[in-house]
């Protein structure tokens, strides 16, 4: 049985599929133990395994009729959450990724690392710039050295070099078999898991879709919007937590004017629900943070270039721009100003 660690052992059979059969393969340093990785140049082989692994083939009508899902790690959603929406259309979550027929794909799968920084320990796939591998050290009584020495003496290839190590064996004590100038690691998982995709009826669908999906989905009303600001600025932990758990069922793609008025008034949320991880997904897929900064006739403007603007939003902005408005020698001169032509079908009332 499979687990949900990127760790995977390679199954040759997918090793031969993607042309990797022959790259070599470096520990890296996770937890208390050494992974395996697999290490190549071949740059188009590593876009095209991310590509399978994040791109959706299914949409938010074809998706509900698999049974089980995987959630691949590092995704911007909580577990909890994305659980509660597949439950709603009879999917339940694996983490045995074997069992799966659904991937739930997403683009935190893969990383830049860069100067022997450490190697996150649950990313799926990374791009390297210059690092080196070792064998060990001159050091004979080190925790660190042993386990690397042991690695390489189980007739594995070298360690690939990070703070993690340095920061117990230093540098110049490392024997240095090799450098990683430009290079590309694929795990188990990432490989193993783009095979089945590729070669079986698995297929892959994104965080948003599924959420879109939900029944519990909610509409943002000018009586939410006044709510929300209340609680939010509450000095009480209910209020504030109360808020936390409707945010993140907004649904926003819809009423642009209000999701604008909603982050102009409450810019803090960035920081006062920065450790919960469904509201900073929320905000990042809402354009939240863009929005706090916008004017109302950016705010147009962007509704305008993206396809979005309607009578609605426009006559909510509109009046706000308006006050912006500054004229000057009113002694001497009048002044006439109306809405310029291309935006004077936004004005009338009927909104269709």
């Amino acid at each position: 049985m499979a687990n949900k660690s990127v760790y995977q052992e390679f199954d040759t059979n997918a090793l031969n599929y993607f042309d990797l059969a022959s790259a070599p393969i470096y520990g890296v340093v996770a937890g208390s133990g050494i992974e395996d990785v697999l290490c190549t140049q071949d740059q188009t082989t590593y876009e095209k395994i991310n590509s399978i692994l994040t791109v959706p083939t299914e949409s938010g009508t074809t998706f509900i009729t698999k049974k089980k899902a995987f959630i691949l790690p590092k995704c911007g959603v909580s577990q909890d959450r994305l659980k509660a929406a597949l439950k709603e259309h009879g999917i339940t979550v694996t983490n045995d990724y074997t069992l799966a027929d659904l991937i739930i794909g997403h683009e935190g799968v893969s990383r830049n690392f860069q100067n022997g920084q450490n190697i996150m320990t649950s990313i799926m796939m990374s791009k390297l710039w210059n690092y080196e591998v070792t064998q060990g050290s001159k050091i004979t009584e080190n925790v660190m050295n042993s386990l690397i020495t042991n690695y390489y003496a189980g007739d594995k290839n070298a360690v690939i070099v990070t703070e993690k190590i340095t920061e117990d064996i230093r540098y110049h004590d490392l024997y240095i078999n090799d450098s990683i100038y430009d290079s590309w690691i694929l795990t188990g998982l990432a490989i193993n898991l783009a095979h089945i995709i590729e070669t079986t009826d698995v297929s892959v669908i994104d965080p948003q879709t599924v959420l879109h999906s939900s029944a519990n989905k909610i509409e943002l009303d000018y009586e939410l919007l006044e709510d929300l600001t209340r609680q939010i600025n509450a000095y009480n932990s209910e209020d504030t937590a109360l808020a936390g758990k409707i945010i993140p069922t907004i649904d926003y793609t819809k009423h642009y004017h209000l999701l604008w008025k909603f982050a102009q008034d409450n810019g803090s949320l960035v920081y006062n629900y920065n450790r919960d991880k469904d509201i900073q997904y929320c905000l990042s897929e809402s354009n939240f943070i863009s929005f706090t900064q916008m004017c109302a006739q950016d705010m147009i403007l962007w509704l305008e270039k993206n396809d979005k603007l309607c009578k609605t939003t426009f006559r909510y902005l509109e009046p706000i721009v308006r006050q912006e408005i500054s004229i000057h020698n009113r002694d001497l001169y009048t002044f006439k100003v109306a809405v310029k032509k291309e935006y004077q079908q936004y004005l009338s009332i009927n909104e269709k």
